[in-house]
């Protein structure tokens, strides 16, 4: 079966402005050479942990990045890293998104495919975990005296 561009793996993260910002700097810091570890910790003005937790991020997602003596270098071009990196959630109304999805290209053609897999699920959040209606859903399928306070 072949894979749409749309159904590429990509890790479910939901990151931050401020850590889509920093990945990005971080990519950009590496395209322009290889820098040490204290370089980098520097520049970004982070810590030893989050380095760490950024490196391997930025691996999931299928950025190269090599570590050669004492230096991390960017293994593939700045154009093809920002390709891999999560974005934020841009807290788009369903109007924006249509909006959007009507465009031209690759990624309108995706928010388009994201957008009808919300919108044709007509009972979308009808279910709980492990497949349980919600309370909510229940509260619905009442007959009508049924739900109503006792006066």
């Amino acid at each position: 079966m072949k894979r749409s561009s749309s159904s590429r793996r990509r890790p479910a993260v939901h990151i931050t402005l401020g850590r889509a910002a920093r990945l990005h700097h971080l990519v950009m810091l590496l395209a322009q050479a290889p820098r040490t570890r204290d370089e980098v910790l520097v520049a970004l003005r982070i810590g030893l942990r989050t380095f760490y937790r950024e490196l391997d991020l930025l691996r999931r997602c299928g950025v190269k990045i090599q570590q050669k003596n004492k230096a991390y270098t960017l293994l593939t071009t700045a154009e093809q890293a920002e390709g891999r990196l999560p974005f934020p959630d841009p807290q788009l109304s369903f109007a924006e998104m249509a909006e959007l999805a009507r465009g031209p290209g690759a990624a309108a053609r995706r928010l388009a495919e994201i957008l009808a897999s919300v919108v044709g699920h007509p009972e979308a959040g009808a279910e709980g975990p492990k497949g349980r209606p919600t309370k909510a859903a229940k509260v619905k399928g009442k007959g009508k005296d049924q739900g109503k306070t006792k006066g």
